[in-house]
């Protein structure tokens, strides 16, 4: 009697389990959301009328657009890989490590509020600083910088594309070219200044690192919102332009 072959267990399948289709999926679908966000602002114009504050609507607008592209996402994880969106881009954290994170993100920011000054940064006109009009207004403002703002762009640039161009490139690329991309995206708001940008390209980076130090992108927001949220108290105390804000 021959012996009986073992088989031995398939390899488990490598992360990402999502792929450059996907990704071309997802830049198709960035047209449609903020078709999508646009008419969501018009309904709720048409209901608040001239109530809202300008920092209500830009961030009301800013928020269907975020949510939209965290629906697109759960699309293309969902219906095409049949995987739940938080585990899929590893946003749990456990309280332990989210003890430790959360002051990290109040030290870099005060790094870069080091380096910053190292450099000379001068004040730009932020159109994000144009919507503290009144406390309510800076408020949302705080609570936006703090929470859906960094969950939606850490979920977008360190959950969805990182681990793709590290799967493809290293991890070394994946996070400079997703800090490059990050940058691009918050230059406008600082007038392309150089200073900014650079500042920018290195808290993204700090971004990157944490999540592909913890595997975590929810270890990357926790960094990313105690950033925000530390320039934005610093704001307030001083009265002052931030040097690179998220």
């Amino acid at each position: 009697m021959n012996p009986v072959e073992t088989l031995e267990p398939a390899p488990p399948p490598v992360e990402p389990f999502w792929g450059w289709i996907d990704a071309g999926w997802f830049l198709a679908s960035l047209p449609l959301c903020f078709i999508a966000s646009l008419l969501a602002m018009r309904s709720v114009d048409g209901f608040f009328g001239l109530a809202m504050s300008l920092a209500g609507r830009t961030l009301t607008l800013q928020a269907f657009m975020y949510i939209l592209i965290f629906g697109a996402l759960w699309f293309i994880l969902q219906l095409r890989h049949n995987l739940s969106l938080w585990p899929a881009l590893h946003f749990p954290v456990g309280l332990r490590r989210a003890a430790a994170l959360i002051p990290a993100g109040c030290l870099l920011a005060l790094a870069i509020a080091f380096l910053g000054s190292v450099l000379n940064v001068r004040e730009v006109d932020n159109p994000l600083l144009r919507l503290l009009k009144d406390p309510l207004s800076t408020a949302l403002v705080g609570l936006f910088a703090s929470t859906l703002g960094p969950a939606a762009e850490e979920a977008l640039f360190r959950g969805f594309l990182q681990p793709l161009i590290q799967k493809t490139a290293g991890v070394v690329a994946a996070i400079l070219s997703t800090s490059l991309l990050f940058a691009a995206l918050h230059g406008p708001q600082y007038g392309w200044s150089w200073r900014h940008v650079l500042l920018l390209l290195l808290v993204s980076s700090a971004f990157g690192a944490t999540r592909a130090r913890y595997n975590s992108t929810g270890a990357s927001t926790l960094v990313h919102a105690a950033y925000n949220m530390t320039f934005f108290i610093g704001y307030l105390l001083q009265g002052r332009t931030l040097p690179a804000h998220g």
